[in-house]
């Protein structure tokens, strides 16, 4: 790693190979108009009405004229096959954890880049439902391929297996947050507005009228849209402006604002998704569960659907958990120029902070104290060259903080050493080192040099030998 000598902000990084297009440029003053984090929240709305047309043909014995007669009870009987099927996964741990995918689709720039990533948590037990966002310039591994932006996971998994990019990007999403990843959903935002009017529109009750005169268009320019107070009947277009809106007048112009409003969508729709008037609808369902299957993606099984219809039927929307990963002064991140890509990068440099807050997003606990983070000081004793970033970039995405990188005095180690400096450390990091690693790892009989070398208050000092190469043929 080194820094350009021309813009010395700038860092040049020959691990990292994201390439020169305009997805991965730095913005230079144009605002991009990605699409809100709200349209996810409605996916599990969507595929649950998806799943009741599904449910009936596929899963029943009755004739579609005793389903659409209203003779046969549609929720009694999800509710009797949900009870029937087995648990959903996560379900036996208390946490569902879904990855929500939003994407330009055909006829966008990046069509299968994903703008919109969200881990979606559901905590049975309590009924609650977090929400992670993931900015689409975080940069992460891309096993296989690198560092890039996350947003490329979802593009890397198509060409590998087209229809199936999500199982990547669920993959990464793992390793970066250390959690599973139990299921994806990806929609493409093509049909959405479509969607939304297939349904017969939403009402929604708009409580304070505002004007925004800044609402960005796809060209980078600017409309105006306005809202009148009261019960309002909105198609697609309409609904999501309403909730996308940023710069209203008359206090809508805030983030509490706009929640608000996406909350108030989201109820819209449900109560749309769950009327008779829709579910007894053939005409109406079938021509919703036609444009989703183009548009939507998921890895859920059709009874796993069905047991989460019952379970989002119990879900409070009103009090959805949200965190946002971003680079405010307040934020775990930070932003960065890497080989000419504005990238977003971990405060600190580790993945430790970020992890914890998406582990324990029911918790309330954002960030870990100086005493629960595990350091690390790594010293290559190889002649084997980047060694030592090889091993740190690893740790890091484990959730360790890499304190320092460097060559140990000698480079004739044939096997990996590493010494605990600390006594705050847990017995899994003990272990878990020594089976990373091979090795015993080793509180007393510390060599001087590393005593002098190593950092105040260092947990572990690692000497790597040959036999932490990965990268050998």
């Amino acid at each position: 790693m080194k820094y350009n000598a021309k813009q010395p902000n700038h860092i040049i990084d020959s691990r990292i190979n994201l390439i020169n297009r305009e997805d991965n440029a730095y913005p230079r003053g144009k605002k991009i108009f990605r699409v809100s984090k709200f349209i996810l929240y409605l996916l599990i709305i969507l595929i649950i009405a998806f799943s009741v047309f599904s449910y009936q043909v596929l899963f029943t014995t009755n004739s579609i004229t005793d389903v659409f007669s209203g003779k046969i009870n549609i929720f009694k009987q999800l509710n009797t096959l949900a009870g029937e099927s087995g648990r959903l996964a996560g379900e036996s741990e208390d946490r569902i954890n879904i990855l929500l995918l939003g994407m330009g689709g055909a006829g966008h720039e990046g069509p299968y880049l994903t703008d919109t990533m969200i881990i979606a948590s559901i905590q049975p037990s309590t009924k609650k439902v977090g929400m992670l966002s993931v900015p689409r310039d975080l940069l992460t591994e891309i096993p296989g391929f690198g560092w890039w932006k996350v947003n490329n996971a979802n593009a890397f998994g198509e060409q590998k297996d087209p229809g199936n990019g999500g199982e990547l990007a669920k993959q990464v999403l793992e390793k970066t947050f250390d959690i599973p990843i139990h299921y994806f959903v990806r929609i493409d935002f093509a049909g959405f507005e479509t969607i939304i009017d297939d349904l017969g529109g939403i009402k929604v009750l708009v409580d304070t009228g505002f004007t925004d005169y800044q609402y960005p268009t796809n060209d980078y320019k600017y409309q105006v849209v306005s809202y009148e107070s009261g019960w309002q009947t909105m198609d697609g277009d309409e609904a999501l402006k309403f909730a996308r809106s940023r710069h209203g007048n008359n206090g809508q112009g805030s983030d509490f604002a706009r929640s608000k409003r996406q909350q108030k969508i989201i109820e819209a729709i449900k109560k749309r998704v769950f009327s008779y008037r829709f579910l007894l609808s053939p005409r109406k369902i079938t021509k919703l569960s036609q444009k989703l299957a183009k548009h939507l993606r998921t890895d859920f099984e059709p009874w796993e659907i069905v047991k989460l219809a019952k379970l989002f039927e119990k879900i409070d929307t009103e009090n959805i958990i949200t965190k946002v990963l971003d680079d405010s002064p307040e934020g775990l991140l930070y932003a960065n120029i890497v080989n000419e890509a504005y990238v977003l990068q971990p405060r600190g440099d580790d993945y430790l902070q970020i992890q914890y807050l998406a582990k324990n997003i029911f918790r309330g606990e954002q960030t870990l104290s100086e005493k629960q983070i595990v350091t690390v000081e790594i010293h290559n004793g190889t002649e084997i060259s980047g060694l030592a970033s090889q091993n740190s970039q690893e740790l890091k995405l484990l959730g360790y903080r890499i304190m320092k990188i460097g060559n140990a005095p000698e480079q004739n180690q044939e096997k990996t050493e590493v010494y605990k400096l600390s006594n705050k450390v847990r017995i899994e990091e003990i272990q878990f080192l020594e089976s990373k690693f091979k090795t015993s790892v080793k509180g007393s009989d510390i060599p001087d040099w590393v005593a002098e070398m190593a950092a105040p208050d260092l947990d572990f000092f690692i000497i790597l030998g040959r036999d932490a190469n990965t990268t050998k043929s």
